[in-house]
């Protein structure tokens, strides 16, 4: 009797522990990008298998951006007196976008103009040179030959150096003169603002008005090639090389496949979220893709490669 109480009691214990939740070792949930693949989980949340690919990553992608952008502001304050471009307008460098009220430069670059081209003195300055210099030379003869005095030889040198003084001085003015006219003409060219590079205009954020320099006037970009920028894990360095080509998937409107290359490979690995910075660049000569859309790097059996 008392074994088979036992027995029973054996038999009780083992059905009861087959309902209870068996403990396991593994995480019950597992973050996004932490599912298991054979692969070791970096600390951005993307995990590196040991072929050099890439699961599930979140990293990965970019948006593509004109390789030259600019905000260009007036550099100093004024009145816009003319709009020279349109939205969507391409420009060559140095092509005048938009001019403010230039009255008041303009009539100074006149002026100093004027002044730097003063030569009267200058020449009279030459002409007193030339003739002291001969005097000199007349009394030195006479004194060579003992008929002229000692004195009226010092008198004549002394002529002659204050009329080289007075043609060096008269230069300096000159020259001084030609640097207020060269500063004159860059402080009237400020007061138009120029295409720093080819490119398309993108917006006119002012057309009339005043404007300062703390303005945004006109805002530019060079199309013609585009960048993307994107932050690799760690797993990867030393496998994206500069100069490599690349495939990109690129969202709409492209909703196709892209070429770039690596143009830079920073060697400074971030340590917060264990990536490293590369710049890729895609040619658009034709200017047929736009700027803004999106890219990511193209997946291989659930896998993203870089090369």
């Amino acid at each position: 009797m008392f074994r088979i109480t036992i027995l029973l009691a054996a038999a009780a214990t083992a059905s009861v522990t087959s309902f209870l939740p068996q403990t396991s070792t593994e995480p019950a949930i597992r973050p996004r990008g932490m599912e298991r693949s054979g692969g070791t989980v970096t600390q951005s949340g993307v995990v590196a298998a040991s072929d050099g690919l890439l699961r599930e990553d979140t990293q990965l992608h970019g948006v593509v951006r004109p390789a030259q952008l600019a905000e260009l502001p007036s550099l100093v304050p004024g009145l816009i007196r003319e709009v020279h471009v349109a939205e969507g307008q391409s420009v060559r460098k140095g092509d005048p976008l938009v001019s403010l009220d230039d009255r008041v430069p303009r009539a100074r670059l006149e002026a100093a103009t004027v002044e730097a081209n003063l030569q009267g003195a200058l020449k009279r300055a030459q002409v007193d040179l030339k003739m002291a210099e001969s005097r000199l030379e007349r009394i030195r003869l006479v004194t060579s030959q003992r008929a002229g005095a000692r004195f009226e030889l010092e008198e004549a040198e002394g002529a002659y150096e204050q009329a080289v003084a007075a043609v060096s001085e008269q230069q300096d003015v000159l020259k001084a003169a030609e640097a207020s006219r060269q500063l004159a003409e860059a402080q009237l060219h400020q007061y138009t603002i120029t295409a720093p590079f080819d490119g398309v205009i993108t917006e006119l954020h002012l057309k009339a008005g005043p404007v300062d320099p703390s303005q945004i006037v006109v805002t530019m970009a060079n199309l013609k090639q585009l960048e993307v920028e994107m932050h690799v894990p760690s797993s990867l360095f030393g496998q994206v090389q500069t100069g490599a080509s690349v495939r990109l998937n690129a969202s709409a409107p492209i909703s196709g496949q892209v070429t770039s290359r690596v143009e830079s490979v920073s060697p400074i690995i971030n340590s917060a979220s264990d990536t490293f910075r590369c710049l890729l660049k895609i040619e658009n000569a034709a200017g047929r893709l736009p700027a803004g859309f999106t890219v990511k790097l193209p997946t291989r059996n659930g896998s993203i490669a870089l090369r």
